[in-house]
């Protein structure tokens, strides 16, 4: 069981430590990263380093893990397979451009490659807690989400939260239209954007998302689920409260959605959010299946680049025929 760990960052360090653990011995793992100062450590730590997967000669490669910055990811998972990797862990964004995506997804197909990517969400309860809500509250439908936040940005961040929130919706968009800030802000480099801004999704059932982030604050990211008459948020905090109006004051006035009323909180959902470094480590290892494909992943990079493009060209996006403007984030 040899494992290549391409990245070794804060999420990086993780799997590593993970896989020592859980999986093998120091011998079956090489780490690929391009710190020397990180790799002369490790390398102490008697840990099989390089600055480049191109150094690797060995085909005898288990699993490997893409978790380097988001647009080098395809590139690195492509070379992955040439080393004869046949399951990868990809962190997002799985990518940054469209079309490479789609070559790689086509490549991942004809050679029977799994791909699993690490949204958060997916690998953990939430959604199964939400569900179990709506049925016990009698909560009908989701009608629409609100997201908002500070410098979060719209990929680094909210990546997990539109893959959440299309789940919740049980929907993809029909179109897109933003006004974005584009910001070169980010912590991981000063090349890629921090995306804040507004965004809007409508759904093809019907429902909205509606973003709205700021790169001039630092409030972490919250969502709210909107049903008739309730509202489930998903806070800063990652408490996920359930607030409803008093369903007597609804009923007087025989549910008419202009009679509006105050939102009281119901309860306190109970989900786990754990660490899912370890979930989607099993989920490589272990399963048939990715838990998040390549095909679902790719919704969240098309609403981000929908979004870049309809900021950019001042115009409503058609989901389906979203153009890459060639811009990079992580």
């Amino acid at each position: 069981m040899n494992f290549i760990l391409v990245g070794h960052g804060s999420i990086g360090s993780k799997y590593k430590d993970l896989i020592l653990k859980k999986y093998t011995n120091k011998d079956n793992l090489i780490i690929v990263d391009k710190n020397q100062l990180l790799l002369e450590k490790l390398r102490e730590e008697k840990l099989n380093c390089f600055e480049n997967l191109n150094q690797i000669v060995t085909k005898d490669i288990t699993f490997g893990i893409v978790a380097n910055w988001g647009p080098d990811h395809i590139k690195t998972a492509n070379q992955l397979i040439d080393l004869g990797c046949k399951r990868i862990i990809i962190e997002k964004p799985l990518s940054t451009r469209k079309d490479d995506l789609q070559i790689f997804k086509k490549r991942c197909i004809k050679e029977n490659i799994f791909v699993t990517i690490h949204h958060h969400w997916p690998y953990t309860n939430i959604l199964e807690v939400i569900k179990n809500a709506e049925f016990e509250y009698k909560l009908g439908e989701a009608k629409g989400i609100r997201i908002s936040g500070g410098a979060v940005c719209l990929s680094t961040n909210g990546t997990h939260y539109f893959d959440l929130s299309c789940d919740i919706l049980r929907s993809t968009p029909k179109n897109i239209f933003a006004e974005l800030e584009l910001d070169y802000i980010n912590p991981r480099d000063k090349s890629l954007l921090n995306i804040g801004g507004m965004a809007a999704y409508k759904m093809k059932n019907g429902n909205f998302i509606s973003v709205s982030l700021s790169n001039e604050n630092s409030q972490s990211i919250r969502l709210e689920i909107i049903y008739r008459n309730s509202i489930i948020e998903l806070t800063t905090d990652l408490n996920l409260n359930l607030y409803q109006r008093d369903m007597e004051d609804v009923k007087k006035y025989d549910d008419k959605i202009t009679r509006y009323g105050d939102l009281h909180l119901k309860n306190v959902l109970q989900f786990k959010d754990n660490a899912t470094v370890e979930n989607v480590l099993e989920n490589l290892v272990s399963n048939d299946l990715p838990k998040v494909s390549i095909d679902k992943a790719e919704i969240s990079i098309l609403m981000v680049l929908g979004a870049i493009q309809s900021h950019l060209q001042g115009i409503r996006v058609d989901y389906d025929n979203i153009a890459d403007m060639g811009l990079m984030f992580s």
